[in-house]
């Protein structure tokens, strides 16, 4: 029995070892094939994604389909999830005069038209039906912040196209200047955004704290004038463009030692508790020192000497100071702490002295100087000990030229005395950096004079002419404010200045260092000590990276359009109340011409695909797809230079040779556009990357909205370029565009331009056409045949020609059909005749920068009895006005071969070029 009982248990044993892998294997089998299949996927801890496929779909509902007919749904890379793109809000109003009339740009993508549920699909590869939108790109203060500095180099690069703005304070201009406009804009850029954050640690004296009566009073002049700033200071370290380290830099002896282990053991502070340092390796935070040791301190830090900003009163190259990334700033000494009592001089006919210098002789270059012309010459007094009784800032004032010889340091406080005393400064030095002379251009009021030029100082002096000198010394006068300590500090003074000089520095970063939000342990861990094995990481800008900055930059410019004068144009300056806002939109096209790309994808044969009617009422179609392929201007053959992508397929061919005539099945249609789309996304990167938000379709056909159902991404997403623009159909003004119905018969526009005077026009109103769709109808029964000045017709009569009627007629009605477009509207403007558009939901075309209203009369369905009455109210000098501004825009909807500048064509690409604009593409 018991060798029995054991043989059973075995048995069983056996068994269930055999049962428990079937079991397991049914219950897989049956989750694997069963009707639906739902997974979920957490990457990095933050977001959820869910995917769900039906075995069920057949190969015309999955652009990318097994040959069994299976969905071939796959879940994406952490990588291919970082792949996305988002709207901005900023950008999103329909009109560009509305977008333009913000004063920031926002670059928080929160809302979107079509924003989704926490729970996302994630973009597949084979996109179907189910596919929608996923995760929002999540902005940094770090990425606004970046934005703005963008905008900031766009508008200052742009300032030499425009006049200046208007500045309460003061204008600069004048030859003491490199670039007057440029440097304007950038500090009028500076007040509007620039953060400084300082940070608390530390304590008196030797931080938070500087001298302010001594040679080296510049140092506790800023620290004392920063901390108590509430323009410039933020006290939210996330908002700072850049951070200051604040330090005291003085020792009576010559050992470093204990100076540099005081700077290392605050950057390690600082370093541990903020992430600001270790994220940029020290390059948005600036020091400042006018102490002669202020750059031998910096060494201390191998990452402070390399990439801080060092605010330095020696600014000497030799020292390795680096003009691109150091500030050199004034030695002012403020004996009493203020500047009353020292600024103002006389004009140069009072001035009996040539050349003034009083000093002690230290330094390298000054016993050279005393040696050559101390005692030697009446025209050049030099003094080691001014005689007593005798005013220094007398014989400033009664100098022509004062000398400013380097003495330890390159710097020295007699530059600033000169210029606020009128007195010319003449720099002997060799290696110095002028303060603010990347925007101040110090040859145009003073003089530079090298060591080995001393023997010739009376010389070079002597060579300057009268007339030249009083411009000198005018400049002089003029640039004093730049230099002036002001309680509390005043626009444009010297601590606005050294402001400025730091904020051009900030500005120029971006190729230097890499600047984005990231864990610190990725660069090293927070308490690490600083030591010189750290460098710089090289930030890798894509292709992408600079095309999305270029678009920054043309936002920036086209939002600042409206404070200058319009650019110069050959061709022609788009102005008067037919625009929205005509700078805007002027600038804007410039813009689009100097860097809109357009990739058009190769794939496809013809007649469905890069083919197109060029002689019927769909002519945009042909036309478009032609015009394109052929332009040498906007098209490029490298994607990855692209602004856009086009999809060069035509409705209307696709209706002429796949659709069943009279059948209304749309499968066939769709099935080539979602087969099109499965083939390019599998070719290329571009659709996926962007989820289609980056490219665009083109149809004139009614069934343009249609065909782009075919795709959810290709509708929610893409741009769509339609002539039935039609809003109660899912037209999105902010994302697509409405494309003009061109009715061209011959192929060309000859022989239909043109019209005669207002005066000429006998009739009120007209219009002949066929009677479908919901308008039309209407329109017949209540004027057909019912008043002599409304002539309504639905056949002409024998011998009347349509284009003539056109040319006699005050208003061309404009009803809408089967769709809301309607070509009578550019007919009506080709003859000169005021178009009334009698449509619901129907956006114009290019509305986004003409203003309709000037030049037409919108009339809804229910106003149609009541069409005389409108007509008759608007008065002749009204309609004269309206008349002339149809010529006008006329321009904008014809047709040339080759495209001519303004012409349809090109305002066509201009509205795909300003949805370009409201969107942002990322990359890996």
């Amino acid at each position: 029995m018991a060798n029995s009982s054991s043989s059973s248990s075995s048995t069983s044993m056996k068994l269930l070892l055999f049962m428990v892998p079937l079991v397991i294997v049914m219950v897989l089998a049956l989750f694997f094939h069963g009707p639906s299949v739902s997974t979920t996927l957490v990457l990095n801890g933050k977001h959820k994604f869910s995917s769900s496929s039906n075995n069920n779909n057949n190969s015309s509902s999955s652009l990318f389909s097994n040959n069994n007919g299976g969905s071939d749904d796959v879940m994406l890379t952490k990588e291919e999830k970082n792949k996305t793109m988002a709207i901005s809000d900023e950008y999103s109003p329909p009109t560009l005069h509305e977008s333009l009339n913000k004063n920031e740009v926002d670059l928080n993508m929160s809302s979107k038209p079509w924003q989704v549920n926490e729970s996302y699909y994630v973009p597949l590869p084979p996109l179907n039906e189910s596919h929608v939108v996923p995760p929002k790109k999540e902005f940094s203060m770090l990425d606004r912040i970046e934005a703005g500095l963008i905008q900031a180099r766009a508008a200052i690069k742009e300032a030499r196209n425009w006049n200046q703005t208007q500045d309460p304070d003061y204008v600069p201009l004048g030859p003491m200047y490199w670039n007057a406009k440029a440097f304007h804009r950038s500090y009028l850029e500076m007040e509007k955004q620039f953060k400084v954050f300082i940070y608390e640690e530390g304590e008196p004296p030797v931080f938070h704290n500087g001298p302010c009566l001594s040679i080296y009073s510049s140092e506790g002049h800023f620290i004392n004038a920063m901390e108590i700033n509430e323009q410039f200071r933020t006290r939210d370290p996330q908002k700072a463009h850049y951070t200051m380290m604040v330090k005291f830099v003085y020792k009576s002896d010559f050992d470093f030692g204990p100076i540099k282990r005081t700077t290392i053991d605050y950057i390690n502070l600082i370093a541990s508790r903020y992430p600001f340092w270790n994220r940029s390796l020290g390059a948005d935070h600036f020091m400042l020192s006018c102490h002669d040791w202020g750059p031998v301190i910096s060494f201390a830090i191998p990452n402070l000497h390399k990439n801080s900003i060092r605010v330095l009163c020696n600014a000497n190259t030799s020292e390795r100071f680096n003009p691109t990334k150091d500030v050199s700033f004034p030695e002012i000494n403020l004996l009493k702490g203020s500047i009353d009592d020292f600024v103002g001089g006389p004009s140069p006919s009072q001035r009996p002295i040539l050349a003034f210098y009083a000093g002690r002789n230290h330094g390298p270059v000054r016993p050279i100087l005393l040696d050559h012309w101390f005692n030697k010459d009446k025209d050049i007094q030099l003094y080691k000990t001014l005689p007593k009784g005798v005013s220094y800032y007398s014989m400033l004032r009664k100098s022509k030229f004062c000398l400013c010889p380097s003495g330890y340091e390159v710097a020295s406080p007699r530059v600033v005395e000169a210029i606020y005393t009128g007195c010319v400064p003449v720099l002997i030095s060799d290696h110095y950096v002028p303060p603010f002379s990347e925007v101040m251009n110090w040859k145009s009021f003073s003089i530079e004079v090298s060591l080995k030029d001393i023997p010739k100082l009376k010389e070079i002096l002597l060579s300057v002419s009268p007339r030249k000198y009083i411009k000198m010394q005018r400049r002089v006068g003029q640039i004093r404010r730049h230099f002036e300590v002001h309680y509390p500090p005043r626009r444009y003074d010297v601590f606005h200045m050294i402001l400025h000089s730091v904020w051009l520095r900030r500005l120029n970063i971006k190729n230097q260092t890499e600047v984005v939000d990231h864990d610190i342990s990725k660069t090293w861990a927070s308490s690490a000590p600083l030591n010189e094995s750290y460098v710089v990481p090289q930030r890798k800008f894509s292709i992408l990276d600079r095309t999305e900055a270029g678009l920054l930059q043309a936002r920036a410019a086209i939002r600042d359009a409206r404070n200058w004068n319009q650019t110069l144009d050959q061709d022609y300056v788009p102005i008067g109340p037919v625009y929205r806002n005509a700078k805007a939109f002027h600038r804007s096209y410039l813009e689009m011409e100097k860097q809109f790309k357009v990739f058009v994808y190769k794939e496809g044969e013809p007649p469905i695909f890069h083919n197109g009617p060029c002689k019927s009422i769909y002519s945009m179609e042909g036309n478009f797809i032609h015009a394109i392929e052929m332009n040498e201007q906007f098209r490029t053959r490298d994607p990855k230079k692209a602004h856009v992508f086009f999809l060069p397929f035509s409705v209307v061919m696709m209706v002429r040779f796949v659709y069943e005539r009279n059948s209304r099945d749309f499968g066939p249609i769709r099935t080539t556009v979602k087969d099109y789309i499965n083939l390019i996304a599998g070719r290329y990167p571009y659709w996926n990357r962007s989820l289609g938000a980056d490219h665009f379709m083109l149809s004139c056909h009614d069934w343009g909205p249609e065909t782009s159902f075919s795709i959810p991404y290709l509708y929610k997403n893409s741009i769509r370029v339609l002539c039935n623009a039609n809003t109660s159909e899912g037209f999105n003004p902010t994302k697509d565009v409405s494309l003009p119905e061109i009715n061209l018969q011959t192929g060309t526009i000859d022989g239909f331009l043109g019209g005669p005077s207002a005066s000429k026009r006998s009739i009120l109103a007209f219009f002949a056409g066929g009677v479908h769709g919901p308008i039309r109808p209407i329109l017949l029964e209540q004027w057909e045949n019912k008043d002599e000045d409304i002539k309504v017709h639905k056949y002409l009569p024998k011998g009347v020609s349509y284009y003539g009627m056109l040319r006699k007629s005050k208003f061309c009605l404009c009803p809408s059909g089967y769709e809301v477009a309607s070509p009578r509207v550019v007919e009506a403007i080709y003859t000169g005749c005021v178009p009334v558009l009698i449509s619901d939901h129907y956006v114009p075309p290019f509305s986004d920068v003409l203003n309709w209203k000037s030049f037409s009369v919108e009339v809804s369905s229910r106003d149609i009895p009541k069409l005389k009455e409108i007509l008759t109210n608007i008065s002749s000098r009204q309609y004269i006005r309206m008349q002339r501004r149809v010529d006008n825009i006329r321009r904008h909807f014809e047709v040339h071969y080759p495209p001519k500048r303004f012409d349809v064509f090109h305002m066509i690409l201009h509205s795909v070029w300003l949805r370009r604009l409201n969107i942002r593409i990322y990359d890996d």
